[in-house]
């Protein structure tokens, strides 16, 4: 596997729909630090590997990533 196949990144709109929230939502969620993400040319990108971690730890009730 690639390091590129590694590193899938998604945007608000993939991240969003996934969670099934609005973008305004997810939005106000990474900038209150909820959820990992970082800007790339100004528009916000989430690395699915976090995402995916993120989501477990919600789902187990077990304290979020620092």
């Amino acid at each position: 596997m690639s390091a590129f196949q590694e590193l899938k990144l998604l945007t608000l709109f993939e991240a969003a729909a996934i969670l099934q929230v609005s973008k305004r939502t997810l939005l106000r969620m990474i900038q209150q630090r909820e959820v990992p993400a970082f800007k790339v040319g100004g528009q916000w990108r989430i690395r699915e590997s976090q995402f995916r971690e993120w989501v477990e730890h919600k789902e187990n009730g077990t304290p979020e990533l620092e």
